[in-house]
């Protein structure tokens, strides 16, 4: 993932992962809330015209994702 594009595959099991991931972040309602968001939008990148590319998330927003996506391929579970 690093800076490059994600894939449409990638995207779709990281906003999954960041999905169950916002249901268990309980003290953080903010993370909560983003983590919420951004899976929604990972979950539909890519398959339509609207939907938000890699280069409309903020650099904070990437990071986020980034992170997301190196917990889960290391396994960690939610």
């Amino acid at each position: 993932l690093n800076k490059r594009k994600i894939n449409m595959i990638d995207a779709a099991a990281v906003g999954r992962y960041m999905s169950d991931l916002s249901y268990k972040t309980t003290e953080n309602l903010e993370l909560a809330n983003t983590l919420s968001r951004l899976s929604d939008d990972l979950e539909t990148f890519g398959t339509t015209v609207f939907a938000k590319r890699w280069n409309e998330f903020t650099g904070i927003e990437q990071k986020i994702i980034i992170q997301c996506k190196k917990a889960m391929e290391n396994g960690k579970q939610v």
